[in-house]
């Protein structure tokens, strides 16, 4: 794949394309603007919510967002939601009622918002790199929250904190709900309704807008980046990615913290 092939760069965030969990490089800016500018769209596929965006990719005025695991496309110029995957607000309720028996940190994604179920948002700012101009809301219940709004929710995130319990949640979450498990590390477990993951959001999307798998490329180091990175014709994962997410993978290149995704589109491209 060269230049010419691509018509769409989409990649994950943390551990990708944020280091530290705050902004992008300004050479990956640099890079990213220029495709723009020469017709490439560049989309953002990331288990955040979509207003956690950092601000680096705000101003670049992206063409559109996939967030939430894929559970929210947006078309960015329009501000038109172009589709959405929900969880029924009575099922997530249930969920997160049966979270409760086990220690861990939990929040809930909703219209576009993540709202931690955790008192501190200081813990919450230096836990998850969050800078001061990124919105951070807090609730008591995530369960009692998700019954007062009575909305569909986009995604339910669960980081345990004994891991050894992990695998043992996530089996017994699905053998109750017919929902769908991923994780964007190897310490939490996140929850959606089946069929909505990255891989089948970018589908969408590329199909919406008459782009061909075979001129995509994508980049991501987790779990829950494995679909996109087999949709996608070249499918790049990072140094230190999951095995899930090599193993997806068409190519292995430089970590997030080396400016991979840079590195690579530079060498690709120009």
């Amino acid at each position: 794949m060269g230049k010419k092939d691509i018509r769409l760069v989409a990649f994950d965030m943390d551990g990708t394309v944020l280091a530290d969990g705050a902004e992008i490089t300004p050479r990956l800016a640099a890079v990213l603007d220029r495709l723009m500018k020469e017709g490439v769209l560049v989309v953002p596929c990331t288990g955040r919510g979509r207003r956690q965006l950092p601000r680096t990719l705000e101003e670049l005025g992206l063409p559109y967002t996939i967030t939430s695991n894929g559970a929210r496309i947006k078309d960015e110029r329009s501000r038109d939601t172009l589709r959405s995957f929900l969880v029924d607000w009575q099922m997530a309720a249930d969920i997160f009622h049966d979270l409760e028996a086990y220690d861990g940190f939990a929040c809930v994604h909703i219209d576009e918002v993540v709202y931690n179920q955790h008192p501190d948002e200081d813990y919450i700012r230096r836990k998850y790199h969050m800078p001061p101009y990124m919105e951070v809301a807090l609730v008591h219940s995530a369960q009692q929250l998700v019954r007062e709004r009575r909305r569909g929710v986009e995604k339910i995130f669960f980081r345990p904190a004994h891991e050894k319990e992990r695998e043992k949640i996530r089996r017994r979450i699905l053998d109750d709900y017919p929902v769908f498990s991923s994780s964007s590390s190897l310490h939490n477990l996140e929850f959606s309704v089946p069929g909505c993951t990255k891989g089948d959001s970018l589908r969408w999307l590329c199909g919406y807008l008459g782009i061909e798998a075979g001129q995509v490329i994508a980049f991501g180091d987790g779990e829950n980046d494995k679909e996109m990175l087999s949709f996608a014709g070249m499918g790049m994962a990072m140094k230190g990615a999951s095995p899930a997410c090599i193993a997806a993978a068409d190519q292995v290149i430089g970590s997030c913290a080396e400016d991979g995704v840079a590195a690579c589109l530079e060498k690709l491209c120009f």
